[in-house]
């Protein structure tokens, strides 16, 4: 019997599958490694995929919510309750439980980024990326790229631990709790504007939920592309064998990957 099982709600369509294992195979393929190296590091890649999805699924949720309730809400003109301080406002459901499950999953995505080395030098790091970056100077050199990439992704991934604790640690951690604001009004020019969902650590301007969710999402994304190129460089299986980066305009919608693997002097078409 031939059985068949939905398992995620993404295709090759996404770029947090299509730029995470699937472009990662071919690339993996070229390393000088053993075949168990290849398959722990593709197991890294799921994790940080499967993180990833559930970062997606979160901003996918509010972003519906937030273009229905735009597209319903009727804003209050003059002489209307709004006048007197009494109106009714919008509101995405549960909010704070969507940004709280998006942060736990990030940073569940950050950490597999930063285990994405333990198949080849027996060590992993997690979160814990300002221990990478000791760890890549020692290990390769102060000027080598892959400290410097490491190093220059401490302070993003610092960010994204310190919000997930202002949830886990909301008494002791700098700048908790987090801070969820749902849909407001406010005047501009003397005019009724809709605000849609914001959130900050406590102390901090407020900003757009669904701006940051795109922005981290792509934020690890290419953290873990970024890991990739360093394993790819000091593994490759030759040097005439090097990755191409896909301008933009050509990537296929169907299945946007942004990296593959090329001769060198030969950019893909």
């Amino acid at each position: 019997m031939f059985k068949f099982q939905k398992l995620s709600n993404y295709g090759t369509s996404t770029p947090a599958v299509a730029r995470t294992v699937l472009q990662a195979k071919p690339i993996v393929d070229v390393f000088n490694c053993t075949e168990e190296q290849r398959n722990a590091l593709l197991e890294k890649l799921f994790d940080v995929q499967r993180h990833l999805l559930k970062c997606v699924e979160c901003r996918d949720s509010l972003a519906a919510e937030i273009e229905e309730e735009r597209t319903s809400y009727v804003m209050p003109q003059a002489g209307d309750p709004l006048a007197k301080g009494a109106y009714t406002l919008p509101g995405v459901g549960d909010l704070q439980s969507k940004g709280d499950t998006f942060l736990q999953s990030a940073k569940l995505a950050i950490a597999a980024t930063g285990d994405m080395t333990e198949p080849f030098y027996s060590k992993g790091f997690g979160h814990k990326y300002h221990q990478y970056a000791a760890w890549a100077k020692e290990k390769f050199g102060a000027a080598d790229t892959f400290t410097t990439s490491v190093g220059g992704a401490v302070q993003f991934v610092k960010r994204i631990v310190q919000m997930r604790n202002a949830v886990d640690h909301p008494r002791s951690e700098p700048g908790a709790p987090m801070v969820y604001a749902n849909f407001d009004i406010e005047l501009v020019d003397g005019k009724p504007h809709l605000v849609a969902p914001a959130w900050s650590l406590t102390g901090e301007p407020l900003r757009p939920m669904l701006d940051d969710f795109d922005r981290i999402i792509e934020s690890i994304i290419t953290l873990g592309e970024q890991i990739l190129i360093n394993l790819f460089e000091k593994f490759r299986m030759a040097p005439m064998i090097v990755l191409a980066e896909i301008p933009v305009e050509k990537r296929r919608t169907e299945n946007p990957i942004r990296l593959m693997v090329a001769a060198a002097g030969h950019p893909p078409n």
